[in-house]
């Protein structure tokens, strides 16, 4: 997919500059574009594109998963550029604050594309099987997006239809029980139909394993437990080739992108296309340069993370560098501990925005310990649920965990192993907040910080309810 994305950017770009220089002899409209399979992959393309925008996982996304939890944590002294990170940080965020209209509006477009696609490719004459895929593709995407919605800020517009005109745009919100209804029923709608994988030039499209796996998450987060284990372990006896890398440092490896770990991933595309990741650079401190471009900084490791790591755990070096004490600069006062991020790094870079890292949504790591949890919450003492931490476990160089832990505690366990082995890969605050954590786990961070119950859901952003009166907002804000 990232070969093809990236022919698409040059394309448009291409087509841009002859606009300025020539008269149009026609345009692209939804009457006049569906036409052919090569219109419908293009549509489906442009339905994933939204996940490498700076509004979504290209930065705003990771920066409010790890800012507003106790991996990460910006001191003093930021400019007034910075004002959105540390509201973030410090929970001093308003509805008004610029992140969360950047997640809304960006995926909302991701949602409308895919009602597109939804509404517009089955008129389209081609293969059934590839239009059925296509299809498919979209309603993993938007099950996907509103995914993303309803666990930040609770019930949102469904809206499943697409939007052809400016009338009628002010929809009130569906409660969260209904969006997660439709969630479900797009993932198996996808499961059914998409791929167990694809060749080379497709690798990186939704996978029916990536939409058992999604379900999976869905029914864990609401506490669906034999639903959740049961999905788990349909993508883990599917024989899609899914395992764990030997060494932790390879599940970040460049070359091993879509690799075997990789269930669904971000696409970016280093080199200058436009596609390229800024998580190398915007992580990475401004000492630390490659090919003489310094980074920024972003998202400093807490010392309550890095200590929460054994010293012989394998992830921690390779999760988190510390500041040298030789380093020049040396850590900014903005820094409270000196560690910065080490897994996103493109030594082949020549721009803070040209990384060719993939962003990891879901890994089998992460499966292996959903399964986990979710057969602990079913009875304590589990054979299989030991089995799946303890592989991950293993593979990080610690020892098996004590056996015979009540329930209770093995749930601690998994909590604290999804902390080491996930971090900095956006699923930390979906974890505090789905288990009731937030509050007590940032108060252990920085008790100055004022975590509230209000904080397990965001704000409805201000400009969209300004927008549409129709929008409430969560309670608390």
């Amino acid at each position: 997919m990232k070969k093809s994305i990236a022919i698409l950017f040059v394309l448009s770009s291409l087509m841009g500059c002859e606009v300025l220089e020539q008269t149009p002899e026609s345009s692209f409209t939804p009457e006049n574009f569906y036409k052919n399979a090569d219109d419908a992959r293009a549509a489906v393309s442009a339905v994933y594109d939204p996940l490498n925008s700076a509004d979504l996982y290209n930065q705003v996304m990771w920066i409010l998963q790890d800012q507003a939890t106790d991996d990460a944590e910006w001191g003093g002294g930021r400019s007034t550029a910075n004002q959105a990170k540390n509201d973030l940080d410090k929970y001093t965020f308003t509805p008004a604050t610029s992140t969360f209209q950047s997640i809304w509006s960006t995926t909302y477009r991701g949602i409308n594309r895919a009602n597109t696609v939804i509404s517009r490719v089955p008129a389209i004459p081609m293969p059934d099987d590839l239009k059925n895929r296509y299809i498919a593709e979209a309603k993993f995407m938007r099950a996907f997006y509103y995914f993303t919605l309803v666990r930040l800020f609770g019930g949102v517009p469904l809206q499943l239809q697409e939007t052809t005109s400016l009338n009628n745009l002010n929809v009130s919100r569906a409660p969260a029980e209904e969006v997660y209804k439709q969630i479900v029923q797009d993932f198996t709608d996808a499961e059914t139909v998409l791929p167990v994988s694809y060749t080379a030039g497709d690798r990186g499209r939704a996978t029916k394993g990536a939409a058992k796996a999604f379900l999976a998450k869905v029914y864990l987060t609401r506490q669906e437990w034999a639903k959740a284990s049961a999905k788990a372990k349909e993508v883990m006896d599917l024989g899609a080739g899914y395992d764990l890398w030997a060494n932790f440092a390879d599940v970040f490896s460049i070359a091993n992108e879509n690799g075997k770990e990789s269930i669904f991933e971000i696409q970016s595309i280093g080199g200058g296309f436009g596609e390229g990741s800024w998580m190398q650079g915007y992580m990475r401190p401004n000492f630390d340069r490659v090919n003489g471009v310094a980074g920024f900084g972003d998202d400093p490791a807490t010392e309550n993370l890095y200590r929460a790591y054994r010293s012989d755990d394998r992830r921690r070096n390779v999760t988190i560098r510390l500041y040298s004490a030789t380093s020049t600069p040396a850590a900014p006062a903005s820094v409270l501990f000196p560690g910065y991020v080490a897994k996103y790094l493109d030594p082949t870079a020549t721009a803070n925005g040209e990384g060719g890292n993939n962003f990891p949504i879901l890994r089998y790591a992460d499966l292996l310990l959903m399964y986990a949890e979710a057969r602990n919450e079913q009875a304590p003492n589990d054979a299989e649920a030991y089995t799946a931490i303890n592989r991950v476990r293993n593979r990080a160089g610690i020892p098996n965990l004590t056996p015979n832990l009540s329930q209770a505690q093995f749930r601690d366990s998994l909590l604290l192993e999804r902390r080491l082995e996930l971090a900095f890969e956006g699923h930390r605050w979906y974890d505090l907040a789905r288990t009731k954590r937030l509050i007590s786990a940032m108060r252990a961070q920085n008790p100055t910080i004022k975590v509230e119950e209000r904080h397990y859901l965001f704000p409805i952003p201000q400009t969209e309810r300004d927008a549409n009166p129709q929008l409430t907002q969560n309670d608390g804000y």
